[in-house]
């Protein structure tokens, strides 16, 4: 069975700005390729340390505001030279998405 069709929650396709928030201060930026209630897919010019738990600030066409989750990176993986793309889990801290 493929991967993708054992997903709990719809996933939406977005291509929209992001942050890393590290040590509260600094930010990194990143773009945020799906989104779904459970977690995201992000790519970014640096990698992620899989099972890290990190901050991260999204702007979402689902929201007026910016929304900011804790996540773990769940997996990450190098896609060109100095790009990755990882998976994020927000795990209990789910988003709920407007009706």
């Amino acid at each position: 069975m493929d991967r993708r069709t054992r997903r709990s929650y719809k996933r939406f396709k977005v291509d929209t700005g992001g942050r890393l928030i590290v040590d509260k201060e600094i930010e990194k930026p990143l773009i945020v390729r799906d989104l779904s209630s459970r977690g995201v897919g992000v790519v970014a010019n640096y990698p992620f340390e899989i099972d890290k738990k990190i901050t991260i600030d999204m702007e979402t066409p689902f929201f007026h505001d910016t929304v900011r989750r804790e996540a773990r990176v769940i997996w990450c993986k190098k896609i060109e030279e100095d790009l990755w793309r990882a998976g994020l889990d927000f795990g209990m801290n789910k988003i709920e998405f407007p009706h």
